[in-house]
């Protein structure tokens, strides 16, 4: 039996991050996907045979992630899916379709106003500042309702690393922040739910237009792109494997 469930998080920026680092980060595809924790294997493929006819001019990814199912990495799995991207003008659109009928949606978007710009209306119940930007994530989360709770889990600690790896980056390509020297943040981020009721939902924008591959075996990646994959563990003798679960850290090539 498949459950919906909707939630959105609201992660409060640095001061000195200006608009155009936030929104250049979100529509670069390649970059967002490589500060998430949990994909260790991602490459650029042409719209599967799934996709829906709107979803035909989005860029498509294949990515794995690995999901430790206990503490500790003691279980843990690899988890393959296609994802569409989908940029808009102030964020991007992301569809997940993984296995076991899980779909997610999500949609990032940038709000707030910085000083000497008009406030603009906040919405209330979701402890979005009056000033000062903000990172809104809003998710529509669809699967078997055993898994729901897990998956909202797993989603959020691993957002919740993408944002702060973002801050960091972020800080550093701007002087004037307030971040601390070794990039650190004090924001704290916020969420609320709905079960049943997706409130933010949005449209594909025709004036992203995205030139795919045919093929996807010889597939040519967008520019600028790197092959990736997250290197191998080293031996343990113990059963705890560390490098696995939501607090491994972002290769070298990639902070």
């Amino acid at each position: 039996m498949s459950k919906r469930t909707t939630f959105t998080t609201i992660s409060p920026l640095p001061a000195g991050i200006p608009r155009e680092v936030v929104i250049e980060f979100l529509h670069n595809h390649q970059e967002m996907i490589d500060l998430n924790p949990l994909i260790i294997e991602r490459h650029p493929i042409p719209p599967p045979p799934h996709a829906p006819d709107e979803e035909n001019r989005c860029v498509w990814w294949s990515l794995t992630d690995k999901i430790a199912y206990l503490p500790g990495g003691l279980v843990s799995g690899q988890v393959a899916y296609t994802a569409a991207f989908n940029d808009l003008p102030n964020g991007v659109q992301t569809h997940c379709y993984a296995p076991l009928g899980t779909d997610i949606r999500e949609r990032w978007s940038l709000g707030g106003t910085l000083p000497g710009e008009p406030l603009e209306p906040v919405e209330i119940g979701l402890g979005a500042p009056r000033q000062g930007l903000y990172l809104r994530e809003d998710v529509e989360l669809r699967c078997n309702f055993m898994m729901a709770g897990f998956v909202k889990k797993t989603l959020k600690n691993a957002h919740g690393t993408l944002v702060e790896r973002l801050c960091q980056k972020a800080a550093t390509a701007s002087p004037k922040n307030g971040a601390s020297p070794n990039g650190s943040i004090s924001a704290h981020a916020t969420s609320t739910e709905k079960v049943g009721g997706w409130v933010s939902g949005g449209h594909l924008d025709p004036r992203h237009p995205t030139s795919r591959p045919t093929s996807s075996e010889n597939a040519p990646g967008p520019q600028g792109y790197v092959s990736y994959r997250q290197p191998a563990p080293p031996p343990t003798n113990g059963p705890t494997n560390n490098w696995a679960g939501l607090h491994q850290q972002a290769p070298a090539e990639l902070q």
